[in-house]
């Protein structure tokens, strides 16, 4: 579509838009007048995150199990909550929403809320799903009103307070104290509660006000902007009340799950303590560290006491040695000392004689009873060291056996220090293990009991809600504006569909939209008579068509030498013919010879629309039998410079007199005879008679006729282009009505210059 066929549109077809316009904005005036008006309720709310505080004594303050617990709550998740159905339906079932008040009834019904002077209550119901049943009430006195139903032959007087039996559900009305009633019309409806949640959740909406926050917008349309406040004002409320409960209900599986997980725990510390116990009773374990130093003491002195004994009995072997040798008359040295009262005195006797001796030798030989005599004792008192040592020796060597005895004793008890610590270790880390974590339950217990106390919600309302001073919907310039576009919208696609439902072409459009074969010509509705010399100076439409026509060929073709046209089309009536005597009128006006020939030799028409006998002698004469070129030329009635070639008797066997060698002949003469030939041949849809002509003219012209010819016949024109190779193919629309068809570009020029 193009600006110029839509102004094209709006020029043919004015009537409908005004009629569409007329009748939108109407009904948008009917709407706005009568349709429900509809306040904007609106309110904000805060949801905050719950802080993530180790410290729980000051999380629990802000309210909630999250805070106690240290759990995130995700934020962004409440949004959803706010919507859902659960919390609709709780705000529905305590208000009561599923039953509507109005003043007067109908059309005129108009929602009411603190200002009713009665209630309507449903005392039981008697089905399971509920029909939407609407009530008249008049009301008769303060304290009987007249109740109307047709739908249900409900007609009766009914007194305040009174149960009314329904087929659904009974129900009663109840007087407001403080509010006065008046005697006038009241109505009552009566919905499912699905199908007041239904109406909430259209008009409701909660949305996050920016990316970045965490505050929510809640809006909601309603009828009546009081009641609109409350209901909103409820959701929020309703919504901190489950925010807290949900919570509480946390808290209290929560206290459940830790008195189960104390229990078990305070079994586990039990059973490790008394182990720990067993233990230390069977392994004689009062103070694993101080056993282990007094263990590590013994072994020392232990050893001491062996090195000692060890050293005592090396200082004896010695000593032993040096007694043995008879020839040592040596003193023994005083600072081998050996702990031994009898050796000492013997070792000092022996020690006194040999200093004896020694002076004694000074003075007497050997051999002297002297020397004799001292050598007598000192062998006794050898001997009787000797006898010392040994019996010193065994007890020195019982007692180092002992001692080293005690030592494997100590050192493996010392050993087995490490293995009972490691064990000691494990049941003071199990016994550690199980009482921290018994503390901390313990101290979880009283955090979240003290939470479950603090009933305050985290999230918080912002601002209370609040109505729109006017009704917010319907917006009157958006119906206007919308009934305004509507209006021309509809009857625009009423005549765009009609027409792309059309078969027949309609326009230029429908040409261009399915071949890309320029179109050179438009020939105008009105006839153009080839036998008066003044239509020759027409101004109509026909006439200035066919002369821009022959402007665009004069374009093409080349005027220094002679051309021939091919005129065809896709079927019968769409103008071949015709668009061929008045183009061939047209070219001889203009002072050059022209010379038409009929080569539709099953079906011609030209001759007879000439008004010339073709029964005589023509171009199948002329393939069948020996005739000069010359003979076949006749003039024509409407130009003394238009000359005809006539088809002939009809002959059956057309297609084979086309592919005669003297067709080739006559166009060639005629070529040399004439600046234009023209030839009218057969509808190329049907046979294939022009195609065979084709390959001697210069230029074939194709025409269609306005809403005559079928679109899906456009597609011949391609496969003539592109399967049969014919490149000087062109387009004529025939049968062409300016004043309402879908073409531009001609038709402008008609008149101008006339008186």
């Amino acid at each position: 579509m193009n600006f110029k066929s839509i102004l094209l549109q709006f020029k043919n077809y004015w009537y409908l838009f005004a009629i569409s316009l007329v009748l939108c904005i109407g009904l948008a005036y009917v709407y706005n007048t009568y349709a429900t008006k509809q306040y904007l309720i609106s309110s904000s709310l805060l949801l905050q995150q719950q802080p993530n505080n180790p410290d729980a004594s000051s999380a629990y303050a802000n309210g909630g199990v999250a805070s106690a617990l240290n759990l995130t709550e995700v934020v962004k998740n409440e949004g959803d909550v706010l919507l859902s159905r659960n919390l609709i339906k709780e705000v529905v079932q305590g208000m009561h929403l599923n039953i509507k008040l109005f003043l007067n009834s109908g059309f005129l019904a108009t929602e009411i809320y603190d200002e009713s002077p009665f209630d309507v209550k449903i005392l039981n119901t008697k089905v399971d799903s509920l029909k939407r049943r609407e009530y008249v009430i008049d009301v008769i006195n303060n304290k009987m009103v007249h109740i109307v139903n047709e739908k249900e032959n409900i007609d009766r007087n009914v007194k305040f307070g009174e149960q009314i039996n329904l087929p659904q559900y009974n129900i009663s009305l109840t007087r407001r104290p403080g509010v006065p009633i008046y005697q006038q019309e009241y109505s009552t409806q009566i919905v499912s509660e699905d199908d007041a949640i239904a109406d909430i959740t259209r008009n409701y909406d909660a949305e996050f006000t920016d990316k970045g926050t965490t505050t929510i917008a809640l809006t909601l349309y309603y009828p009546n902007s009081k009641k609109g406040e409350v209901i909103l004002q409820n959701l929020m409320n309703q919504y901190l009340n489950d925010n807290i409960q949900h919570k509480k209900s946390i808290i209290d599986s929560t206290i459940n799950f830790i008195n189960g997980r104390l229990a078990v725990v305070g079994d586990e510390l039990t059973n490790v303590e008394k182990k720990y116990q067993n233990y230390r009773s069977s392994n004689n374990i009062t103070d694993i560290d101080e056993q282990a130093k007094v263990l590590v003491g013994n072994a020392s002195d232990n050893d001491n006491k062996y090195q000692q004994q060890q050293i005592q009995l090396s200082i004896i072997k010695d000593l032993k040695e040096r007694l043995n040798d008879p020839g040592n008359d040596k003193v023994i040295p005083s600072s081998l000392n050996i702990q031994n009262s009898s050796f000492a005195s013997s070792l000092s006797q022996y020690n006194e004689l040999q200093n004896e001796r020694t002076k004694q030798r000074l003075s007497y030989t050997e051999t002297n009873p002297v020397i004799v005599n001292l050598d007598q004792q000192i062998a006794v008192v050898r001997h009787n060291l000797l006898q010392s040592i040994d019996s010193y020796k065994n007890e020195m060597e019982l007692s180092s056996s002992g001692i080293n005895k005690q030592n494997n004793v100590l050192t493996s008890s010392i050993r087995s220090v490490p293995g009972k610590q490691r064990t000691i270790m494990d049941y003071s880390r199990q016994q550690e293990l199980k009482q921290q974590l018994y503390v901390y339950l313990l101290q979880k217990r009283e955090e979240t009991s003290m939470a479950k106390a603090a009933d305050m919600p985290y999230s918080r309302i912002i601002d209370s809600a609040k109505s729109s001073k006017e009704p917010a919907k319907p917006i009157k310039p958006i119906i206007y504006i919308m009934s305004f576009f509507l209006g021309l919208i509809m009857p625009f696609g009423l005549v765009n569909t009609r027409k792309m439902m059309a078969s027949k072409i309609s326009s230029e459009d429908d040409i261009e939209q399915h071949t890309d074969v320029t179109i050179i010509g438009k020939i105008g509705h009105q006839s153009l008579s080839g036998r008066s010399k003044a239509d020759l100076y027409s101004r109509s439409q026909v006439t200035e068509s066919l002369r821009t026509l022959r402007t665009k060929l004069g374009n093409i073709l080349d005027d220094q030498r002679s051309n021939v046209i091919m005129i065809t089309s896709s079927i019968n009536g769409e103008g071949k013919t015709f668009l061929t005597r008045n183009l061939g009128n047209t070219l001889a006006m203009t002072g050059k010879k022209v010379v038409l020939i009929e080569l539709d030799l099953r079906k011609p028409k030209l001759s007879h629309a000439l008004g010339i006998n073709n029964d005589d002698f023509g171009f199948s004469n002329y393939v069948l039998e020996d005739l000069d070129v010359d003979s076949l030329i006749k003039p024509s009635l409407f130009h003394p410079n238009c000359f005809v070639v006539t088809s002939g008797p009809v002959v059956a066997n057309a297609s084979e007199i086309l592919l005669s060698d003297k067709l080739n002949y006559l166009i060639e003469d005629l070529r040399e005879k004439f600046d234009y030939v023209i030839i009218d041949s057969s509808p190329v849809g049907l046979v294939s008679d022009a195609l065979i002509i084709q390959k001697h003219v210069d230029i074939t012209i194709y025409v269609c006729r306005h809403n005559y010819t079928d679109k899906a016949q456009i597609g011949i024109i391609n496969e003539i282009k592109t399967k049969d190779n014919v490149d000087n193919l062109y387009l004529v629309i025939n049968d062409v009505n300016f004043s309402k068809a879908g073409y531009f570009g001609y038709g402008y020029g008609i008149g101008y210059g006339e008186r």
